[in-house]
């Protein structure tokens, strides 16, 4: 208190005072025992955060690592479909396929095809059911890094558009995909090569449902020049192995080369095999003759109703000159003589010759009276324009092309009027 209160305080009666400090006496015993200020307390007591017992048993978060991958092994079984008989399934029946244009231990399925077919995936041995054989299970690496399961070599996959167990939606789509038999093959991919007889083509090559084969002109011997869009019009005659071979085929002549995707297609005296998509039913021949390059096959490999074609084509310095169907330029041969080829051996495989299988078509501007054909030393048919064999130079590579142009100054271009342009 300040000095004029305690001056004023102690003037009070004696009685007064020792009653005041009684008060405080009193009060002072009255009040609880002198403790921290509160502010010491949370320093006192930060057990809440300091002991860590509700983050030790939040450990869900630790044991949620298996569910980022597969937590069980592949399963194969066998199921038996009441058409394809016995095939590989996975552990809930549902149907495992090849994709034929796989290569051994190697997918060749990527980003939207994984997405139609999903692919087999283990972490190690799949587990095996009664009669799958154990020494053609195996697996190999993705791009992703995640292993797909083989069998006989071969990836296994799923259809997405199988919806539940025995389901086979995806056999034959795009005649690339199959079921698998237990054995390891592929079911239902036809392989077979037969003959059948045309009422107006007479013996063509076909597979063994009857499914007409074509062989394309632009190809060239053991290779496809097939590709992209080609190929979805044109399927390719796909084998993993020897074609079975009918009654008829010529052995000597069938034989395989591999395509771009390393997919094997038949080949028969060297020339690739095609379907045509628009081909629907057993000797269907609607791809035949399709744009002047596509034609059915005869038993002895020659292409069945190839009629050359002769047309008239403009070049800026050398005015018209004679071309194929195709605009592949054609040339004469100074050497030659009337109806006579005297082009053989090397010669032929520098300068292919025109052949036709008939009466050569023609375009406008060419003279109709001047065509003809000559048989040359294989028996094959010449085309001929003013009694001159017709060649290709087999430098051009594609229309217009003239680089035959007075090579050794004997070959030449040729007009209309059927004489050599020099």
């Amino acid at each position: 208190m300040n000095a004029k209160a305690h001056r004023t305080f102690f003037k009070q009666p004696a009685w007064f005072v020792s009653l005041m400090l009684l008060v405080v006496l009193l009060l002072a015993a009255c009040a609880p025992a002198a403790t921290p200020p509160p502010t010491a307390v949370p320093t006192a007591i930060p057990a809440p955060t300091a002991v860590p017992v509700p983050t030790a048993t939040a450990a869900p978060t630790a044991t949620a690592a298996p569910t980022a991958m597969p937590v069980t092994e592949a399963t194969i079984n066998i199921a038996t479909d009441p058409k394809l008989g016995k095939i590989l399934v996975d552990g809930k029946g549902m149907t495992l396929y090849m994709y034929t244009k796989d290569t051994p231990d190697m997918s060749n399925c990527t980003a939207g095809c994984l997405k139609a077919w999903p692919p087999l995936l283990t972490l190690g041995s799949p587990k095996l059911g009664d009669g799958v054989d154990k020494a053609l299970v195996g697996s190999s690496k993705m791009a992703d890094g995640s292993m797909i399961v083989t069998y006989n070599k071969m990836p296994l996959y799923y259809y997405a558009k199988d919806v539940k167990a025995g389901d086979v939606v995806g056999q034959d789509v795009g005649k690339v995909w199959y079921v698998v038999s237990p054995a390891g093959k592929v079911i239902g991919m036809d392989v077979t090569l037969n003959v059948a007889t045309d009422p107006k083509l007479g013996k063509i090559l076909v597979d063994g449902k009857g499914m007409v084969l074509y062989i394309y002109t632009k190809d060239e011997p053991d290779k496809t020049n097939c590709t992209g869009g080609c190929l979805a019009a044109w399927p390719a005659f796909i084998t993993q192995g020897s074609p079975t071979l009918g009654e008829g085929v010529d052995k000597t002549l069938v034989g395989s080369a591999t395509m771009a995707d390393g997919s094997k297609i038949v080949t028969y005296n060297k020339m690739p095999l095609y379907y045509y998509a628009k081909d629907v039913k057993a000797g269907d021949t609607t791809g035949q003759n399709v744009g002047f390059v596509w034609y059915v096959v005869a038993p002895d490999g020659k292409v069945v109703g190839y009629d050359a074609a002769v047309k008239v084509a403009t070049d800026a310095k050398l005015g018209k000159f004679l071309v194929d169907g195709r605009g592949m330029t054609l040339y004469m041969y100074t050497k030659d003589t009337p109806d006579v080829s005297t082009c053989k051996d090397a010669c032929l495989k520098a300068w292919p010759p025109l052949l036709s299988n008939g009466a050569p078509m023609f375009g406008d501007g060419v003279d109709k009276a001047l065509i003809g054909t000559a048989k040359l030393a294989d028996g094959t048919m010449i085309v001929t324009y003013n009694k001159m064999p017709l060649y290709f130079y087999a430098k051009d590579v594609k229309a217009g092309d003239i680089t035959g142009q007075a090579v050794g100054t004997v070959w030449y271009l040729v007009a209309p009027d059927g004489k050599v342009i020099k």
